[in-house]
């Protein structure tokens, strides 16, 4: 294929390309697992990128090492689409959607982790990539995407990410001749990224841990208030004033709460009273702030973290004068 005959041929399909990246892109988003939300999980927009076409004439006929008999139909990065999240455990997520997509065929042409495997002494460049063809024509606004067209999907950390931005053109497709010095600090660079994201894994754990400790006992504390009214769950607020006063009220279960409200029906009484005026009676966690407002007023005070004016009504309502138990 002569470079007249390759730039007319893309030239011609690029719309095809695109919209087979957009494909792509989307059946990944849209197939992550039930509670993720794409726009945080992934740390940089997913967008497929069609490569251009002098980009395309140079790796066909002018790339050093590349021995091409059939270029265009080698060459399989044609678009390409990249997916950078924050840990490598997310990786994981990326690779498991990837592989188990039967709408298309995959190859797996780098993966990082078997190559550390094989090459345990060695810290190289890291990324996961696949190269996915549709098995069937897709028909799109303008024609057909022919089945066996090529995707390049490439799967980074954002650690990853910053070191191939900073060296992959460089290093890895050097234009130049690489110091020796320059490869050093490149593998003093892969291995420190390799120790901090061992570091994100155990921070991670220790938050996750957190977080499923905490999830629990609110979500135990929702359905506790959905005893007496249908609770308005801001969940962020819950998390923050339960942090705040966890201090003052770690052992109580919710047991113990439950049995104090039936002995204490003006708790109740007060959720009731103040359920429409005020989006904190609305939350679960003002069972806490109840139960603390009788029995740890002074301590409630001190770790309170917003206003007196937000926490007053409640002492108002259970008859206790907040200004004045001081």
């Amino acid at each position: 294929m002569t470079q007249d005959e390759l730039r007319e041929k893309f030239i011609s399909e690029m719309p095809m390309y695109k919209a087979w990246g957009d494909i792509v892109t989307n059946s990944v988003i849209n197939k992550l697992p039930q509670g993720i939300n794409p726009n945080i999980f992934f740390k940089i927009k997913p967008e497929p990128r069609v490569k251009s076409l002098n980009s395309l004439i140079e790796k066909a006929f002018f790339r050093p090492g590349k021995n091409y008999i059939d270029p265009y139909n080698e060459i399989t990065d044609k678009v390409g689409t990249r997916f950078v999240v924050l840990l490598e455990s997310d990786i994981e997520i990326v690779k498991n959607i990837i592989n188990n997509n039967n709408d298309w065929d995959v190859s797996l042409d780098r993966d990082y982790e078997e190559e550390r495997k094989k090459h345990p002494l060695i810290f190289d460049y890291q990324s996961v990539h696949y190269v996915v063809r549709n098995k069937y024509d897709i028909p799109y606004e303008n024609g057909i995407i022919k089945s066996g067209t090529p995707c390049e999907i490439q799967v980074r950390t954002l650690l990853q990410h910053a070191y191939a931005e900073l060296t992959h053109d460089t290093i890895y497709k050097p234009n130049f001749a690489v110091p020796d010095e320059v490869y050093r600090l490149s593998a003093r660079s892969i291995a420190l990224i390799e120790t901090t994201s061992e570091l994100f894994r155990k921070v991670k754990e220790a938050i996750d841990m957190k977080y499923k400790n905490d999830n629990e006992y609110l979500n135990q504390l929702k359905m506790l208030y959905s005893s007496i009214k249908p609770p308005d769950t801001v969940e962020r607020m819950n998390y923050f004033i339960y942090d705040s006063i966890r201090s003052i009220c770690n052992s109580v279960s919710i047991d113990d709460l439950r049995e104090y409200i039936d002995e204490h029906p003006e708790i109740a009484t007060a959720i009731n009273k103040g359920y429409d005026k005020y989006l904190l009676y609305r939350q679960p966690v003002v069972l806490l702030l109840l139960y603390l407002a009788k029995e740890h007023r002074y301590k409630l005070k001190s770790v309170w973290p917003y206003t007196m004016e937000d926490l007053a009504p409640l002492f108002i309502d259970l008859g206790i004068n907040p200004y004045n138990y001081h």
